[in-house]
């Protein structure tokens, strides 16, 4: 029986959490969408017509759907509502930041269980910590993108397993990178996670992903206590966005 991804018992019944939540279908004025989805690399993508945005992902409970969940996307949508449907410049105080990450966290955890099933990325311990306190882990890392490409509206959700190829400082780590495109806004996450279980009480590093993409990225996790404000200079169009979604892939990174 498949465990809820937050809930600390077995769930009889898995809720479908939507990918992208269902207040867009009454936001958004497009009402046709082509959608392309697979759960692997190793996998053809499917692809098919729709006319609301209605993709589910059965990793979460109805308790933990309907409740807190619900709460936390509900906050969201009055924080980003005006930036995914308008791309409305606004400035994001702590508070809102706070929203954003718990937010982008929640459907990082969500993509996860879809993708890696019964060995999750995040143990157990953090994924409780978050149902309870919306406590994030202190090494996730997360960015704040604009997107505009030729379709008025697209929406992006993709999941990365990411571990360096080659001996050296990050040996022995593995890297889950989730990235999440609705309308006008990209949200980016990064982890970085032992595979060793003995190695789980050292100390992670955090990833320095380089200058290229700071005109379009602005990073907000960890907290550094200042506002922000979005879109960044530069906007992600149809060209970048799918080297942004892979820039882990290839980056020579440095241990900070």
């Amino acid at each position: 029986m498949k465990c809820c991804a937050f809930c600390p018992s077995e769930a009889k019944k898995l809720s479908g959490e939507h990918i992208w939540d269902d207040w867009l279908n009454r936001a958004l004025p497009t009402k046709r969408f082509r959608v392309r989805q697979r759960f692997s690399q190793l996998d053809p993508f499917r692809q098919y017509d729709a006319v609301a945005l209605k993709e589910k992902l059965s990793v979460v409970c109805e308790t933990c759907n309907n409740k807190w969940m619900s709460d936390v996307s509900n906050r969201a949508k009055k924080v980003l509502h005006e930036m995914v449907v308008a791309g409305k410049r606004t400035i994001l105080f702590q508070a809102d930041l706070r929203v954003v990450a718990a937010f982008g966290f929640m459907k990082c955890v969500v993509g996860d269980h879809a993708t890696r099933g019964e060995d999750p990325f995040f143990s157990r311990a953090a994924r409780e910590r978050f149902r309870t306190s919306l406590t994030i882990p202190s090494e996730v890392q997360m960015w704040i993108a604009a997107f505009q490409g030729a379709c008025r509206y697209s929406g992006k959700f993709t999941t990365s397993l990411l571990a360096p190829s080659e001996p050296g400082p990050l040996e022995g780590i593995e890297f889950y990178s989730h990235t999440y495109v609705i309308g006008h806004l990209v949200l980016q996450t990064l982890a970085p996670g032992w595979k060793r279980v003995h190695d789980r009480v050292r100390p992670l590093p955090t990833l320095e992903p380089g200058t290229d993409w700071l005109p379009a990225a602005i990073q907000f996790l960890p907290e550094n206590g200042s506002a922000l404000e979005w879109p960044p200079p530069k906007y992600l169009g149809d060209s970048t966005i799918q080297r942004f979604m892979d820039r882990f892939d290839r980056i020579n990174v440095s241990v900070g």
